[in-house]
């Protein structure tokens, strides 16, 4: 038989093996919209996050941002029905620039809890879900551009929208329930994940930047003007997060 005896440095050698390693650093999360106090239609939504990124609907030809009951959680937001022309129904959410939320080559995860049906889905035009820079800025963005199946995608530009990475998801999300999706920055990829699961990655440089100054944030679509890539689902739980 051995008999272990309190020894203040076994005690502490124990506590940490308990415990396990101790992390480095911590994720710091710089917006987050929940939409659990948002009207309907919605015209502003609270950035949960405390970092103050009020985000603010701009719609054209009739369109609305409307609430989504029920939510992922509580409730999200949806945006206007599938249609073709430049007369269409259009909405999205807009936030300020801000330099908090330009990543540089520091590691990040962005994204949200998704649901849409491939009815939802458009072959005329793409579906921006979370976007911050345009294709042809510096830009870091999800989409959903597969019609087919619903496969959605991350993509990250550098200045001048250059050197485009894009990772494509290996499974889709267009069956009418909610996912979450996560693009996800390491220090050697970039990936996707669904429900917290990795379905896809590329390599991206430790020196890559990713730096969309002046640019706006954008939820459902990437403007309210014509060829805006509007998405036609539900969102909610929208997040970005330093780590």
């Amino acid at each position: 038989m051995i008999i272990m005896r309190n020894h203040p440095m076994r005690v502490g050698l124990a506590a940490v093996l308990l415990l396990g390693p101790v992390t480095a650093g911590a994720v710091s999360q710089k917006l987050r919209y929940k939409f659990e106090s948002v009207s309907n239609p919605v015209t502003t939504v609270v950035d949960d996050s405390g970092k103050g990124h009020t985000g603010t609907a701009q719609a054209s030809n009739g369109g609305a941002v409307t609430v989504e009951t029920a939510g992922y959680e509580g409730q999200g937001v949806r945006f206007p029905g599938v249609c073709v022309g430049t007369t269409c129904a259009k909405a999205f959410i807009s936030a300020a620039d801000s330099a908090s939320l330009n990543p540089g080559t520091a590691l990040f995860s962005f994204g949200a809890r998704v649901r849409v049906t491939l009815a939802e889905l458009s072959t005329d035009h793409g579906s921006n879900l979370v976007q911050k820079g345009l294709s042809s800025t510096a830009q870091w963005k999800l989409q959903l551009d597969d019609a087919v199946t619903g496969k959605p995608s991350c993509v990250v530009r550098t200045t001048g929208g250059a050197e485009a990475v894009i990772v494509k998801a290996s499974v889709g999300i267009a069956d009418g329930t909610w996912h979450k999706v996560t693009c996800q920055r390491t220090s050697t990829t970039l990936t996707i994940l669904i429900d917290n699961v990795a379905r896809g990655s590329a390599l991206l440089a430790s020196t890559y930047d990713i730096n969309p100054a002046g640019q706006s944030v954008g939820i459902g679509a990437k403007s309210a003007g014509n060829n805006n890539d509007q998405f036609h689902g539900a969102i909610d739980d929208v997040y970005f997060n330093l780590d």
